[in-house]
């Protein structure tokens, strides 16, 4: 316990949850703090595309051929977790159809920054992890929010209504492909495969040596966001703060039980359950906008950037990396 206890202190104590703790601290204060439109779009594609790259040139060095099972299991994992989140929701949350089925989108989809602060936390650990897992995160977004609208729609024809029709299931599907963070995601993954060593050598200062002050940058503008959404969503409700807390826990576990099963090893299993555990907030909220127009923005963005995201941040990381330990133990 004392150890668990360490490692969440220093999880705290890190450069870029601190960060996010001051942009909480100037949301909640209303200090006038704005990062212009065009900074926060540039802070994002250069996150995207630094995550994509490096996750591409990893696949490359391990080859596709070796990794396909790993793959598979994190395309599993994205379809098993949103399916977890709509019945919850709707059946213990007693959520309509709309507000379940975009709130599970969110929970099947993954959190990048979420992701990348886990890759901090095993550093400072000086535990290595199979480089291909920077390329899950492009992999898992689409299968959470592609069954989630599933979800929606078989749900609707069982009592006789629609999903809205001016946009299919498929034409969901295609604009989350091809949101801002999947194309930046999966192009930046084709660039770091094909380009192999040479091209790594070559972005080394771009996408290594300046990676953590640009991620600390973002986490700020993201506490102030997360802030901002917290105050509308406390109007929701108890049970939604308690399922923020809780959905991510249940996920972990999917996550660690079929990392272990694929054979990851303790770094590569613990990015792989952070993942699990994530919700999106920057894929997914386009996407249910478009499909799910009368959910309501406030619950979906509310539990996922304002409970969610400062849960994982704060105390998942630790507590995830110590229940893959345990798992691992356990079948060893």
């Amino acid at each position: 316990m004392n150890n668990m206890l360490d490692l969440a202190i220093a999880n705290l104590t890190s450069p870029i949850i601190l960060f996010f703790g001051l942009g909480i601290a100037i949301g909640f204060a209303k200090a006038k703090v704005e990062f212009p439109a065009a900074i926060s779009d540039f802070l994002s594609i250069y996150l995207l595309t630094a995550i994509g790259f490096k996750g591409g040139a990893a696949i490359a060095e391990y080859g596709m051929n070796s990794i396909l099972l790993k793959v598979a299991g994190a395309m599993l994992a994205g379809v098993i977790t949103p399916i977890f989140a709509f019945y919850i929701l709707k059946h213990i949350g007693r959520l309509n159809t709309d507000n379940s089925a975009a709130i599970a989108g969110h929970y099947g989809s993954i959190s990048v920054v979420t992701f990348m602060a886990g890759t901090i936390f095993l550093n400072n650990l000086g535990i290595t992890y199979e480089g291909y897992i920077n390329g899950f995160p492009a992999l898992m977004e689409v299968p959470g929010i592609a069954v989630a609208l599933f979800l929606a729609s078989y749900a609707k024809e069982k009592k006789g209504t629609e999903i809205n029709e001016e946009f299919s299931t498929g034409q969901v599907i295609k604009q989350v492909i091809l949101s801002k963070s999947v194309v930046l995601l999966l192009g930046a993954m084709a660039v770091g495969y094909f380009s192999g060593p040479m091209g790594t050598e070559m972005m080394e200062v771009f996408y290594k040596d300046i990676f953590y002050g640009m991620l600390g940058l973002f986490m700020l503008e993201l506490g102030i966001i997360a802030a901002s959404k917290l105050g509308e969503f406390r109007r929701s409700g108890l049970f939604l703060i308690i399922f923020g807390v809780l959905m991510p826990i249940i996920n972990g576990l999917v996550g660690a039980f079929i990392a272990i099963a694929v054979g990851l090893s303790l770094g590569g299993a613990t990015l792989f359950t952070i993942l699990a555990a994530s919700s999106s907030y920057i894929v997914a909220p386009a996407a249910m906008r478009i499909s799910l127009p009368r959910a309501n923005p406030a619950l979906y963005l509310g539990v996922s950037i304002g409970v969610t995201l400062p849960f994982n941040l704060i105390a998942g990381i630790p507590i995830y990396y110590f229940l893959v330990s345990y798992l691992i133990k356990l079948s060893s």
